[in-house]
């Protein structure tokens, strides 16, 4: 496994541009402050920014207004963010996987550096994805899940968001493990994805669980698994991948992020207000009825994670042999 550079993300603050005056930060915010989601409007990442935006604007008394700027699985979005003036009047929110997935995958062309251009402020909530089937597929348990995909290779494919997403990689797991050959075919929104395998045109996809369980609960798919380690309090009876394929994990989680030069007074002010949102009661339910767990992660503990979900995933994208859009 290669090792990282030296640099952190905590070592990026010592090296803050003074671009913005010292009581220009300690009054932000003063005008309206731009979030761009890198995903197509009504995805779980957008919900969640419009969640927190419209709390962060209440609480703060400015507009935190929402730009949706989506497509290379989150890298055009990412990239307009961090090219953005580091006065913490532009900020993002992105899924915790394109911060470690996506530099691997991209490389020379992603168009900016993760580890350098950009810093996460705090993550907010977080759920595993779903296994979902078609009705046509005649597996119940992950175990016939798994025969069924080696009796029928190269029939069957999985939609995702596109390369480097959460469902991508879920999927790519499940081949690596199992030897299994399933097309895949990337799309730009979830709700894409659950129309073409509700119509057959697919026939899984291992979405996040708050698009997947729906699907489910109505009649119209399968739930086979689970990605988190532990299985799912919104629904116990669903088992885990884990379970039959030891240690596969994939979840999603989202995380606020600035450019990396943004003052440190304006990044711990923003990611005190989002701990505090992720707190309150209002905002528990709101979040417990798209199944996501509240998070609230932040600071030091939030870089060293991200971080080490860097390398983990790292010799994953390697082996899966992804070829550079």
């Amino acid at each position: 496994m290669k090792t990282l550079p030296t640099y952190t993300f905590a070592s990026l603050a010592v090296a803050v541009a003074m671009t913005v005056s010292p009581a220009h930060a300690q009054n932000w915010p003063t005008k309206p402050v731009t979030v761009i989601v890198p995903f197509a409007a009504g995805g779980n990442t957008d919900v969640a920014a419009r969640i927190f935006t419209d709390r962060l604007s209440q609480r703060l008394g400015q507009p935190f207004i929402v730009e949706n700027k989506s497509g290379a699985g989150g890298s055009i979005g990412i990239s307009a963010m961090a090219k953005a003036q580091p006065d913490g009047y532009t900020m993002g929110i992105v899924t915790a996987g394109t911060l470690f997935i996506l530099p691997h995958i991209y490389k020379d062309k992603l168009g900016y550096d993760g580890r350098k251009d950009i810093r996460p402020v705090a993550m907010v909530g977080t759920q595993p994805n779903l296994l979902i089937v078609h009705p046509s597929v005649p597996a119940k348990t992950v175990p016939e899940f798994i025969a069924y995909l080696k009796a029928n290779p190269d029939k069957l494919s999985y939609g995702s968001s596109g390369i480097g997403t959460s469902q991508h990689l879920c999927m790519e797991l499940i081949v690596q493990h199992t030897g299994a050959k399933i097309a895949h075919v990337p799309y730009r929104a979830s709700n894409q994805i659950i129309q073409d395998l509700l119509g057959g045109q697919i026939q899984m996809t291992c979405d996040q669980f708050s698009t997947a369980y729906p699907q489910v609960q109505g009649g119209k798919a399968k739930a086979i698994a689970v990605s988190s380690l532990d299985r799912y309090g919104f629904d116990n009876s669903i088992p885990t991948l884990a379970e039959s394929i030891p240690g596969l994990e994939v979840t999603w989680s989202a995380v606020f992020i600035t450019p990396a030069s943004v003052p440190e007074n304006i990044r711990k002010k923003l990611a005190d207000e989002l701990v505090a949102i992720t707190k309150e009661p209002a905002i528990v339910e709101r979040l417990k009825a798209l199944s996501v767990t509240p998070a609230s992660l932040s600071g030091a503990d939030l870089e060293k994670n991200i971080l080490a979900d860097y390398d983990k995933w790292q010799p994953i994208v390697e082996r899966a042999k992804i070829p550079q859009p």
